[in-house]
């Protein structure tokens, strides 16, 4: 599984976190707060092939920079950045019709506590996403990924 990858948000679908921006969603205004929170704390080092995913999107600059600088998993930014990457994700659930929500929910949280047993026990990427995973909603939802609201 590609560690590096999930903690640097890749599976955020940044076209919906767009779409949810320029439906001004409250999430995607949150998401703003989030961006600007994390990068206060301590972005990473900006990196261009990051900056390109995001480059032609019509998101803030601030979202955009956030983005483009993900901190190193032992640094103390670890949890701004999983707030914004938590506020990326509430951003896109905005866009994803009720029905879609749950499969997505539980394909997340089997991926994340995979990647957790991955990272190793206690390691500070093993307890980031297990934090990922315990914040995602829908725990009122049954663990059958075949369940769809009615």
């Amino acid at each position: 599984m590609d560690l590096e990858g999930l903690y640097g948000a890749s599976f955020i679908d940044w076209e919906a976190v767009a779409a949810s921006w320029t439906k001004r969603t409250v999430s995607s205004r949150l998401l703003l707060f989030a961006a600007r929170r994390y990068l206060e704390a301590g972005a990473g080092e900006r990196q261009a092939d990051r900056a390109e995913v995001l480059e032609t999107t019509k998101l803030p600059g601030e979202i955009k920079a956030a983005f483009a600088a993900p901190p190193d998993p032992e640094s103390e930014s670890t949890w701004p950045w999983g707030e914004f990457v938590d506020a990326s994700l509430a951003s896109e659930l905005e866009m994803i019709p009720y029905g879609e929500r749950p499969l997505l929910l539980g394909e997340l949280r089997a991926g994340l506590t995979k990647a957790a047993e991955e990272a190793g026990p206690n390691t500070p990427l093993n307890r980031w996403f297990i934090a990922r995973r315990d914040a995602l909603p829908g725990e009122d939802l049954p663990e059958n990924p075949d369940y769809l609201p009615v």
